[in-house]
């Protein structure tokens, strides 16, 4: 269990995810703008948290590719195993793996 909320753990994620001009920088500043209380050792943890979530999630989709999972079992999969996980951030990081998945 972790000792952040579920709206900080789906911020991370967001911000360690996004696209544009700040895809894969850190989110350090990004997160401090909302939560300037957290340490940089808490944000290095948020984003360990998100990366993990954001690496299974593609290999759920990567395991829907090869036929071992549907592509509903994905995101009901990642939420199983990362119960903070909003729906609109797994359904996010689903397409974007099934994008990955199949390139």
């Amino acid at each position: 269990m972790s000792r952040f909320d579920d709206d900080l753990l789906n911020l991370a994620l967001e911000l360690a995810t996004e696209w544009g001009e700040n895809f894969r920088k850190p989110i350090h500043e990004r997160v401090r703008a909302v939560h300037p209380d957290l340490t940089d050792a808490e944000i290095d943890e948020l984003t360990a948290i998100a990366s993990r979530a954001e690496s299974r999630i593609y290999a759920l989709a990567e395991d829907e590719m090869a036929g071992s999972i549907g592509e509903y079992d994905i995101i009901p999969n990642a939420i199983r195993e990362f119960p903070w996980l909003s729906p609109s951030n797994a359904g996010r990081l689903k397409n974007i793996g099934m994008y990955y998945a199949r390139r």
